[in-house]
C-alpha cells in the first residue's frame, strides 16, 4: 500500500513545478544566418531585455539556405539572405511584407545605400551587413600603390597577383573598369559588344595573375607570396588587422559590385513580433556601431557611422568611402539566360580563349 507524501514534499514538488514551468514559457528566437555574424554581446543583452533565448542555424550560401527552405525548412523567425535572393523568396511565398511601423530605427539606414536598392524589395527586407570586393596588397613592398583594377595590367607583378574563381565579381569589376553597368552588359543590341571588350581585357589581366581562386589568396598575402589580390573584405579584414603595418585593403576608384546581407521575417515565423524587436534593436546607432565593430564589416546605418571612431572611418578599410559607393552598383539577380551566358564568356577568360 502506498503512503502519502508529506505536505512539505508535495508543496516543493508543486513550486519547483512552477518555476519549471515559468521558465519554459521563455520565448526562443530562431536565426538562420551566416558564421559569426552577430556581436555576441549584443545578442545576450537583448536575451536579457526581452526574457528570451536566440539560437541560431547556420548557412553557408544563400543557396544552401534557400533549398532548405523549399523543402520544408521552419521554426525561423528572421533569416539573412542576400539582397539579390528576395526577389525569389517573395516569388516563393517564403517572407512576409514588413510593417515599417514597427521598425522606427529604420530611419538611420544610409540613404546613399537605399537608394540604390530596389524599392519593392525593401518592402520585405531590411539591409544589415554589406559585403564588397576591392584589393588587398603589401603597401611595404609596393609603398606607390594606386587604387585601381588597372594593377592587373601591370607585367612587372606577373605572377605575384591573384583573381578571385567568381564570375560575377571579376566580370563586374572588368566592366566596372571600362566603365559598363551591369544593366548596360545584359544591353539586348550592345551587350555582346561590350562581352566582348569583357573578354579582351580579362585576357589581358589574365596573363598577369597566377591563379584564380577564392580561398587561399589571403594566406599568400599574409606570407608574401602574393603583393595583389582581389579578395573580399571579409576575408581580407582579419590578414590586415594581423600585419596592419604591411597589409592594407582598398576599394578601387573605378567602384566595385556589392552585395547586401538583410534581415527578413519569414511568413509563417513563429514569434515575428519579437523578430521585429531584434531588427530594431541592431538598427539603434550605439549597437550598429558596436556591431560594425566586433564583425568588421559595414553595416549601412549613418548614425552609427556617426558614433565610430574618425580613424576606423578614415581607413576606408570597412567603411565604403561615399566617392566609391558612388560609382558601384549592386550585384544584380540574374534570370537562368543571363547566368548560362555571362558563363559563356567567363570560360574565355579563364581558359584563355580570344575566340
Amino acid at each position: 500500500m502506498k503512503t502519502k507524501p508529506p505536505i512539505l514534499f508535495l508543496l516543493v514538488l508543486v513550486l519547483a513545478s512552477v518555476a519549471f514551468t515559468g521558465c519554459g514559457r521563455k520565448q526562443v528566437l530562431h536565426i538562420y544566418t551566416w558564421a559569426d555574424y552577430f556581436s555576441p554581446e549584443l545578442l545576450e543583452r537583448f536575451e536579457k531585455e526581452n526574457n528570451c533565448v536566440i539560437k541560431q542555424d547556420i548557412f553557408d550560401s544563400n543557396e544552401m539556405m534557400f533549398a532548405k527552405l523549399q523543402a520544408g525548412g521552419t521554426g525561423y523567425d528572421i533569416i539573412v539572405p542576400t539582397h539579390y535572393f528576395i526577389g525569389k523568396m517573395v516569388n516563393e511565398g517564403m517572407i512576409q511584407k514588413l510593417d515599417k511601423e514597427k521598425l522606427p530605427n529604420l530611419q538611420y539606414l544610409d540613404p546613399d545605400v537605399v537608394a540604390m536598392m530596389n524599392p519593392q524589395l525593401l518592402d520585405y527586407c531590411v539591409p544589415y551587413f554589406m559585403s564588397y570586393t576591392g584589393l588587398g596588397y603589401n603597401k611595404k613592398k609596393l609603398p606607390n600603390f594606386e587604387p585601381t583594377w588597372k594593377v592587373f595590367e601591370d607585367a612587372s607583378l606577373a605572377g605575384r597577383m591573384t583573381l578571385l574563381d567568381d564570375y560575377t565579381e571579376v566580370m563586374g569589376a572588368l566592366a566596372r573598369y571600362l566603365g559598363y553597368t551591369a544593366e548596360e552588359m545584359d544591353d539586348p543590341v550592345e551587350g555582346d559588344a561590350r562581352m566582348e571588350e569583357v573578354v579582351k581585357l580579362g585576357l589581358q589581366w589574365r596573363k598577369n595573375v597566377i591563379k584564380f581562386e577564392n580561398e587561399q589568396y589571403k594566406n599568400g598575402l599574409s606570407a608574401g607570396e602574393f603583393l595583389v589580390v582581389m579578395g573580399y573584405f571579409s576575408d581580407l579584414a582579419q590578414a590586415v588587422d594581423e600585419q596592419s603595418d604591411t597589409l592594407a585593403f582598398v576599394m578601387p576608384k573605378e567602384g566595385c559590385h556589392m552585395s547586401c546581407d538583410t534581415l527578413v521575417v519569414p511568413t509563417a515565423a513563429p514569434n515575428p513580433d519579437l523578430a521585429y524587436k531584434l531588427i530594431n534593436f541592431l538598427h539603434d546607432p550605439e549597437n550598429a556601431a558596436k556591431n560594425i565593430m566586433d564583425i568588421h564589416t559595414y553595416c549601412p546605418n549613418y548614425a552609427a557611422v556617426a558614433l565610430l571612431d574618425p580613424e576606423d572611418v578614415a581607413s576606408g578599410n570597412f567603411i565604403i568611402p561615399k566617392e566609391v559607393l558612388a560609382n558601384s552598383e549592386f550585384m544584380p539577380e540574374l534570370s537562368p539566360e543571363q547566368e548560362a551566358r555571362h558563363l559563356k564568356y567567363w570560360n574565355r577568360i579563364k581558359g584563355g580563349l580570344e575566340e
